[in-house]
């Protein structure tokens, strides 16, 4: 089975399951924002005690407040009411061994062989 065929069938399987998920507020109800990395080995469901509906999560590589993950705690405060934040990191990140000016060469070179 490809990855997008379980990915496909485990959402089934959530979907079946969501029942009254569905009819959670949008804002958040435990009123906070996490930014966070991207790091697969990290679930922040789980080591901030979260279930559907609790708290937004944005995610991107090395928790960094990127200009859109600014966008989303913006959106998050003065739209849905959050009124906390944390900015949660970890040791072992993958960011730690490369620089911006790495991941800017890499795009670079990508769009000029593209």
């Amino acid at each position: 089975m490809s990855v997008l065929n379980e990915v496909l069938a485990a959402n089934e399987a959530y979907a079946a399951d969501f029942g009254a998920k569905g009819e959670l507020a949008l804002p958040p109800a435990r009123g906070f924002a996490i930014l966070t990395c991207m790091d697969a080995r990290l679930d922040p469901a789980k080591y901030a005690g979260l279930s559907e509906g609790d708290a937004h999560v944005i995610r991107n590589a090395g928790g960094r407040a990127s200009d859109d993950a600014i966008r989303s705690l913006v959106i998050s405060y003065k739209l849905l009411g959050t009124k906390e934040w944390f900015v949660i990191h970890h040791s072992n990140c993958g960011m730690e061994f490369f620089t911006e000016e790495v991941i800017r060469g890499l795009l670079a070179n990508s769009l000029e062989t593209a």
